[in-house]
């Protein structure tokens, strides 16, 4: 896209040259404002990025789009297709955070189930060794006789 003419942008946001000159102050005419010749005539044209931020500014101010109700606040002029847009935005992200909500609830609900099944193992493992140590000693009562026989048959008794 080419840089515009003062001309060129009137025609084109329905405003007049005098409309735009006005908008054109000494802080944008330094970033966006540009002479150039054209025919052998100095021209002033608006860079790519001034144009879209007059676009922005004549667009949003006198220009109305049928159909379309502007409402005032403190913050200027802002049109309800843009807050219809952002509580559309609103509520998906209310649904966001409420499935979010879920994952967490069934996230702890797991945890927990892991830490009731890692409870019970370990206290089916402790009756398990209690279980085989009593076993050990009732199934080896002779390996125990042969302790206490070896040690009163010591040759170190009789001195």
């Amino acid at each position: 896209m080419m840089p515009k003419t003062i001309r060129e942008l009137a025609d084109e946001f329905g405003v007049s040259k005098q409309a735009i000159r006005k908008k054109l102050d000494a802080n944008f005419r330094v970033k966006y404002v540009q002479t150039v010749s054209r025919n052998g005539v100095q021209t002033l044209v608006v860079s790519n990025s001034g144009y879209l931020l007059s676009k922005q500014h004549f667009d949003g101010g006198n220009s109305q789009k049928l159909g379309e109700k502007k409402i005032t606040s403190n913050t200027g002029k802002t049109s309800i297709n843009k807050i219809e847009l952002l509580n559309q935005q609103l509520a998906i992200k209310d649904n966001q955070i409420k499935e979010k909500d879920e994952q967490l609830k069934s996230m702890q609900k797991l945890l927990d189930q892991s830490q009731q099944l890692q409870l019970m193992t370990e206290r089916k493992i402790e009756e398990f060794k209690a279980i085989t140590s009593k076993q050990s000693k009732h199934d080896n009562p002779t390996l125990n006789n042969v302790n206490d026989l070896k040690q009163k048959n010591a040759w170190w008794h009789f001195w």
